[in-house]
């Protein structure tokens, strides 16, 4: 996907998840170099830790929303929790509650190093 589709139906499922009162708390594309390819980084609600719940819930809204999503499926998404390296130190530099395309290219955030992202969504504080 390019980037410009990545940002459209990341925007769309986020949207969604927001309808659907699931609203993440952040919401990232993140480059894997290894493999050349994207994976759509989501921090749940707060207290929300059950990841078979969480994976059936975004199954769930992209099956019902799947003609707004660009072709998004559930596979491109991984539940990321709010404790994870990347979302201590992104959560400290970037605040962006609403819907956004935050570029980064090659940082490190508390020491997590992220060689390519898109922000769509930050608001762990």
């Amino acid at each position: 996907m390019d980037q410009n589709s990545l940002v459209s139906s990341g925007h769309s499922l986020v949207r969604a998840m927001d309808a659907a009162s699931f609203s993440p708390r952040l919401a990232m594309w993140v480059h894997n170099t290894e493999t050349d390819t994207w994976k759509l980084w989501l921090v749940p609600p707060r207290g929300h830790q059950d990841k078979v719940d969480f994976y059936r819930r975004v199954a769930t809204i992209i099956h019902d929303d799947e003609a707004e999503l660009g072709g998004l499926v559930a596979s491109d998404t991984e539940m990321v929790p709010e404790s994870h390296p990347a979302m201590k130190g992104l959560g400290k530099l970037i605040r962006a509650p609403g819907l956004r395309n935050i570029h980064f290219d090659g940082n490190r955030f508390d020491g997590y190093y992220l060689s390519e992202g898109i922000v769509l969504r930050s608001d762990l504080q």
